[in-house]
């Protein structure tokens, strides 16, 4: 598996081997082995450089998770052998580890010195399929989470934000229109996607098309392309938070839609006690961060400075 992520990354036969402590003939060898034994080819080269097939890149994520759980596996061992064994495996949509994880887990890490933590990231179907599987003790999604081996508490239900440069004319906006959105150059989360199924949404139900200038599937690529004046990016309510610190402006998208932020866990095993405390702590954070950043009761549809 070292070997193949390794090829996977250089191309190269030669420098993989060295990567994984392989001389290159055996390397070569082992590459022959594995595909005579799963009965396709998992790499083709052109230009003396090997790429993946399209077997081989289906593979690759998993290889990459069973990789990542071996390594985890072995500092829990050594963990257990120095004494230290509490650990706690945390799955989350990207916007949560780059917004509210962060800080909530140094204050428990401060409150538990010793604790060993190993962070997960995927998208909300990975979060709720590793609760499902038990590989995580607490995950926290954007979306539902509809599993019937998923316990699940709700955190918070965010707004959708319109990030874009302090100097763009709309920044100073208590809020923008779905009409203003469709009218400006826009970056759009993908429709499969939470936030890009509920723009699309409101966009469709307002009678214009989904069509963003720019189709993203990572909030921090959406605040990137606005940061460089691509666009106004739409990003959930805790992406806006990244967006801000970022120097970015992040008015509300003034819609009645909402996204469900929440917490999972492995039904079967329950929310541990250092899990309880750290989703209390999640809870409190993204209760005062929204808080802070929400618009006036008086903000609605149709009262953006367009």
């Amino acid at each position: 598996m070292a070997l193949l992520s390794a090829l996977s990354r250089t191309g190269s036969v030669t420098a993989a081997a060295a990567s994984a402590g392989m001389s290159q003939p055996a390397a070569s060898a082992m590459l022959k082995q594995l595909e005579a034994r799963l009965g396709f080819d998992l790499f083709t080269r052109a230009r003396r450089r090997l790429s993946l097939t399209a077997n081989g890149r289906a593979l690759l994520p998993e290889i990459e998770n069973a990789l990542g759980a071996l390594d985890s596996l072995g500092r829990m061992a050594e963990g257990m052998r120095i004494g230290r064994t509490r650990r706690l495996v945390i799955g989350a949509v990207p916007a949560v580890g780059a917004s509210i994880l962060p800080e909530a887990m140094q204050s428990l890490r401060e409150e538990q010195p010793g604790l060993s933590v190993v962070v997960r990231a995927g998208t909300a179907v990975d979060v709720i399929n590793m609760a499902a599987e038990q590989r995580i003790d607490l995950g926290v999604i954007l979306g539902p989470a509809s599993n019937e081996y998923v316990g699940v508490r709700h955190l918070a239900s965010l707004k959708l934000c319109c990030a874009m440069p302090r100097g763009h004319r709309l920044a100073a906006s208590k809020g923008i229109a779905i009409e203003t959105l469709a009218g400006e150059q826009y970056i759009g989360h993908s429709r499969h996607l939470p936030v890009g199924a509920l723009t699309a949404q409101h966009l469709e139900a307002a009678g214009f098309e989904f069509a963003p200038a720019v189709e993203i599937t990572q909030f921090s690529a959406a605040c990137a392309f606005a940061e460089s004046g691509a666009g106004i990016a739409v990003v959930d309510g805790l992406s806006a938070i990244y967006a801000q610190r970022r120097g970015l402006a992040a008015p509300p998208l003034l819609i009645d839609g909402e996204l469900p932020l929440n917490l999972v866990w492995p039904l079967s095993l329950g929310l541990g006690g250092v899990a309880k405390r750290l989703a209390d702590r999640l809870a409190a954070d993204v209760l005062r961060l929204t808080s802070a950043s929400a618009p006036s009761r008086g903000s609605r549809r149709g009262s953006s400075t367009a």
